[in-house]
């Protein structure tokens, strides 16, 4: 029977971000958007990975429904026919210590009752993430950049270039008017008296001249101070602690508009981006801890009072 579970549990993956079995723990697909890898010139399809967390027992209706309409069953039969297979899985599972769900990935329990999961390679629910494709090798033309490279710099060597800062033509500027407002101009007055004018600049012409370095220094400073509110902390180190994670991307654009909601749902999270040991994922995360224990009891805290970050999971930086 045990059979028709992890089918079912597939099923609803792939339309689903997660799967709460009652009384064991919810399976969670975690989605990889596609990719480009310059340095091997490949294309990467989207994926998934597929994650356990033991801690999500409290049933979502989803299993239910589906054992309802598959059996032809009222709800309340359908998961007393539910309870009854999951019954037997946990039984198994304390018998053997182990327990695969095929087309899912191995159930083990440890001496201690932790419950991990190692996923299967060939999963139903990560597999047809990539719709059918695989990655595509994209070659570089170097005959073509080189041609181009050529030309470009054919065309440069007929011409000189001079870089000026424009502080330096700002000055430049200056000292034109000047000597412009002190040459005669050769106008007289009828009393045959000669003047001089001379030019000063005003306060705003300076300005405009030479720049405000006090409010450039001030704009600095306040995009500093932005950022060290932000509190997003990069790290690509495997320091084997639990995070908690809430967003997985493969572009640094993609995790900012997470990092923007966090901020506004808790603004006193300590934010974490994480990237993967080959660069190609990045995952949010909101806090860390030294053990699962702790980190578990977090996300059950954090599901309770966040009802938007119920498909948040723990991952174990190893």
């Amino acid at each position: 029977m045990n059979s028709r579970l992890a089918e079912q549990i597939s099923y609803l993956l792939l339309r689903h971000e997660y799967v709460v079995v009652p009384q064991l723990g919810g399976f969670i697909r975690e989605k990889l958007p596609a990719s480009y890898d310059r340095s091997k010139h490949l294309a990467y399809p989207p994926s998934a990975e597929l994650h356990f967390n033991a801690e999500m027992t409290h049933s979502d209706g989803l299993l239910e429904e589906r054992y309802a309409l598959l059996l032809g069953l009222s709800l309340r039969r359908a998961r007393l026919v539910l309870e009854e297979e999951v019954s037997q899985l946990r039984h198994q599972l304390i018998q053997q210590g182990t327990y695969h769900l095929s087309g899912i990935g191995e159930l083990q329990l440890s001496r201690e009752g932790h419950l991990s999961f190692t996923p299967d390679s060939a999963a139903l629910a990560t597999s047809a993430s990539a719709y059918g494709y695989a990655p595509l090798s994209l070659p570089a033309l170097p005959q073509a950049t080189s041609g181009r490279q050529a030309l470009s710099s054919e065309q440069d060597s007929r011409y000189i270039s001079l870089r000026l800062p424009k502080r330096a033509l700002g000055y430049a500027a200056a000292v034109v008017i000047a000597i412009l407002a002190l040459l005669p101009w050769g106008n007289k007055v009828e009393t045959e008296q000669h003047y001089q004018a001379g030019f000063t600049p005003s306060v705003e012409v300076a300005r405009q001249l030479f720049g405000e370095e006090k409010k450039v220094a001030d704009t600095s400073s306040e995009a500093t101070a932005k950022d060290e509110q932000g509190n997003l902390r990069w790290s690509t180190q495997q320091d084997g602690r639990y995070y908690i994670i809430i967003a997985t991307e493969r572009s640094e654009e993609r995790i900012q508009t997470y990092v923007e909601q966090a901020r506004t749902t808790l603004p006193e999270a300590s934010l974490t981006a994480l990237r993967s040991p080959r660069g190609r994922t990045i995952r949010l995360a909101l806090t860390s801890f030294d053990s699962s224990a702790e980190a578990y009891a977090y996300l059950n805290e954090l599901v309770k009072e966040h009802p938007a970050h119920r498909s948040a999971w723990v991952f174990h930086n190893n």
